[in-house]
């Protein structure tokens, strides 16, 4: 059995998955300690997992969450947005998550080890990149989030464009590629030094939107190839390993309404997810008020327990949560902003997608999944009214979107996450071991 460091940023669309992945992997009787911020101590514990605190910066919290969002507000969504997010909520935290996983790989230094993190966790980078300290036996990167590399064969990650591998289309990719690594040259910068200071050599570091693929042993997608651009020359550690199964916790409790769902013809689901859900104008609101004719059940989650929603109407209920694996297998059509996992899980039960959104990574969960033929894209995190509704209608009515969702459901269900995971574990420590 080996020894296992898994680390995420402290954002819950990772740190989700990260720690799903742990506890199996602990499961199989590995030795697995869970890395993060101090807020998910008790979730990563009650999964019985041995837990370690992210220090300094490193630990976003809700203070710090707040701090950068107000710093964000007024930038444009895409390349503006994302370069402030790199600086302030990856970039910046990297020597503090690099001095907590030298702690912890202190704790035993001449034990194999693999470190596992969610692609945007860095503080394995500088040893990666030749800093003194204890360098791991292996490195495993997990994709929550689309692949954000550049290639030939598509437009820059945060342009929200399809992938286009005809000439002209190449030389628009190749000349956008380029332009956006000038986009982002601040926030490389910010990266760069930090590396340095740390006694990396930065110089030989890919961009980083690269870097996070290129720099690990393997690179595990959860996702299937059907929602992702096809690139012809993605590295080979890539792999795509499907989504991980939707789950049913074991205190399940569920709204007093829920008689309502199983008795529903047809569900409609609404939501804005667990992070770009403090405004519930953009999306929640102005759809609740789109289909309050529509013959079908609305289930709207909010996200947050504090979100208060007033003059609903009478085909629409409110949960703060339910799991998708309860609330899925009951729905239609899901209308979201864009969170990956929960657009993922909805194509695991085969069901389609409208979707507004266009911050953090959703601007490209936008573009790929109308690109794969399961969803409508709205290309805007404030839809009108009368765009939400003409978009639910002809996802309802065009079963082309049901039936692409359907193709993309069974593809899913030829993949095992988990187990494709432990495999690669396996082979990383038995090829670099």
């Amino acid at each position: 059995m080996a020894r296992i460091l898994v680390a995420s940023v402290p954002i819950p669309g990772h740190v989700g998955p990260l720690r799903r992945i742990a506890a199996d992997l602990a499961g199989r009787g590995h030795d697995v300690t869970f890395v993060t911020g101090s807020q998910f101590a008790d979730s990563a514990e009650a999964a019985g997992l041995r837990f370690v605190a992210l220090s300094g910066i490193a630990d976003f919290g809700p203070e710090r969450q707040a701090e950068v969002y107000a710093g964000r507000g007024a930038l444009r969504p895409g390349p503006e947005q994302l370069d402030y997010d790199f600086v302030k909520v990856f970039y910046e935290p990297v020597s503090e998550q690099h001095a907590t996983l030298q702690r912890v790989l202190a704790e035993a230094p001449g034990e194999p080890t693999v470190v596992l993190t969610d692609q945007s966790f860095m503080g394995h980078w500088p040893v990666r990149l030749g800093a003194p300290g204890i360098r791991p036996a292996a490195f495993i990167g997990i994709g929550v989030v689309p692949l954000s590399l550049n290639s030939v064969d598509t437009a820059p990650f945060g342009f929200g464009l399809p992938p286009d591998s005809s000439p002209e289309g190449r030389a628009r990719n190749a000349e956008q590629n380029s332009m956006v690594e000038g986009m982002f040259a601040h926030s490389t910068g910010v990266l760069t030094g930090i590396l340095r200071d740390l006694g990396a050599d930065a110089d030989t570091m890919p961009f980083p939107m690269n870097a996070i693929a290129a720099l690990p042993d393997r690179f595990l997608e959860l996702a299937v190839e059907g929602v992702e651009y096809p690139r012809s020359d993605l590295p080979p550690g890539v792999r795509f390993v499907g989504s991980l199964p939707a789950e049913l916790p074991g205190d399940l409790s569920l709204p007093e309404w829920w008689d309502d769902v199983l008795a529903a013809e047809r569900v409609v689901v609404v939501t804005q997810g667990t992070t770009a859900n403090r405004d519930l104008t953009q999306l929640i609101e102005p759809a609740t008020r789109a289909l309050a004719d529509l013959d079908a059940l609305v289930v709207v989650t909010t996200g947050r327990p504090d979100a208060t929603l007033a003059g609903l109407p009478a085909n629409v209920r409110v949960a703060d949560h339910i799991p998708y694996a309860a609330l899925f297998p009951h729905t239609a059509l899901l209308v979201t902003n864009g969170g990956y996992g929960a657009c993922l899980q909805a194509l695991a039960h085969g069901v389609p997608l409208v979707i507004a959104g266009q911050s953090e990574d959703k601007i490209e969960v936008s573009a790929r999944l109308a690109w794969s033929g399961a969803a409508v894209n709205l290309a805007t995190e404030t839809p009108g009214e009368g765009d939400v509704r003409t978009a639910v209608d002809t996802v309802l009515k065009d079963p082309r979107y049901r039936e692409r969702a359907r193709e993309l459901q069974a593809e899913s269900a030829r993949h095992d996450a988990f187990e494709e995971i432990a495999h690669a574990v396996e082979e990383v420590l038995h090829t670099t071991g």
